[in-house]
């Protein structure tokens, strides 16, 4: 088992404390990553979110090692050279290992793929990484269809990353993600308060406002129905014990919530978002076929598409419509919608 010295412990603890405090509305900003770049010796570290769906890039954040200039790009500032390196990316040894096995979350280096001159023989190597690094460690958080988020670690003229700097990007993985959820939970509340500031009445359906005794100072009749549900609150106040959680999901019948909890100036900004968990009983054909039906997809479509016979389709929607307790297509298809 793998076991860190007591310096780096106590320097990994206190990162971690820091990062618990930390306040701004950049989840990773420059001078977080000097951080991280102090305690796992970098020349430069970056974070990096990207839209596979689109080959754009989201947000990329940098911290260079002795000076340079920090970076704080939003989008693609060169979309020649975005185009070619999601070309090249594939040739990546990291980056092609996590795209096609979805592993996003364990700390990987290049090496543990491919030799140094193996890695410089790459594509990708030569054309975006050559006289900038030799070494490349990277760890990111669990990836959606259209956003992956990752830290790059990256050393030149100096020797590989060792198990020790995994073994802390390990255990600092959970604390990242999490400074990274309590961020964008922070961002949307902040958003839900401005929409109800603004009077935008379609988002303040799923907005409850709390003061620090869990209070209720501003929620609709349908937010209100939703905490009563739930919660069973009927005295207008939310208890503290819920207000204390940056998160919380419940369950009721065949429907749950998912409650995000922001805190700005004196108020609690509670996001309630409800689902039918109904959906989750469709098997994996019945749920496919029942998207193709949201697209408006007649059941000849669907079949020539996935390759059925046209009355194993209609088959197949039967079950649907029994397992989600609605008449026909369009109820199923809103169901799903709903979900």
């Amino acid at each position: 088992m793998r076991r860190l010295s007591e310096r780096d412990a106590s320097a990994t603890l206190a990162f971690v404390s820091e990062l618990n405090e930390f306040d701004e509305p950049l989840p990773f900003p420059p001078r977080l990553l000097a951080g991280l770049g102090k305690l796992i010796a970098s020349d430069r570290v970056a974070y990096n979110e990207l839209d596979p769906v689109t080959r754009g890039s989201i947000l990329f954040v940098a911290w260079r090692n002795g000076g340079g200039g920090d970076e704080i790009i939003w989008g693609d500032d060169d979309s020649a050279r975005s185009n070619l390196w999601w070309r090249l990316r594939p040739t990546h040894p990291v980056c092609g290992y996590r795209t096609t096995r979805g592993d996003w979350t364990k700390a990987l280096k290049v090496s543990d793929f491919v030799t140094l001159r193996a890695s410089r023989r790459t594509p990708i190597y030569d054309a975006f990484y050559r006289g900038v690094l030799d070494h490349w460690l990277d760890v990111g958080f669990a990836a959606a269809p259209t956003r992956t988020r990752v830290f790059l670690f990256e050393r030149r003229k100096r020797p590989d990353f060792d198990e020790r700097d995994r073994l802390v990007l390990d255990l600092l993985q959970p604390h990242l993600a999490a400074r990274a959820e309590a961020a964008e939970t922070a961002l949307c509340g902040a958003a839900a308060l401005a929409a109800l500031e603004e009077g935008a009445s379609d988002d303040a359906s799923g907005v409850v406002l709390c003061g620090r005794n869990g209070v209720i100072e501003f929620a609709s009749p349908a937010s209100r129905a939703v905490l009563e549900r739930y919660l069973g609150i009927e005295n207008g106040r939310v208890p503290l014990a819920v207000l204390g959680r940056r998160k919380l999901r419940l369950a009721h019948a065949d429907r749950r919530l998912h409650v995000r909890i922001a805190q700005t100036g004196g108020l609690h900004v509670l996001m309630l978002d409800e689902c039918d968990t109904r959906i989750e009983k469709l098997t994996t054909r019945e749920r496919q076929i029942l998207e193709h039906v949201a697209l408006g997809k007649e059941n000849d479509e669907i079949a020539l598409k996935l390759g059925l016979a046209s009355a194993t389709v209609a088959k197949h929607l039967e079950h649907v419509y029994r397992k989600l307790g609605v008449p026909n297509r369009t109820a199923a298809a809103a169901r799903l919608e709903g979900s």
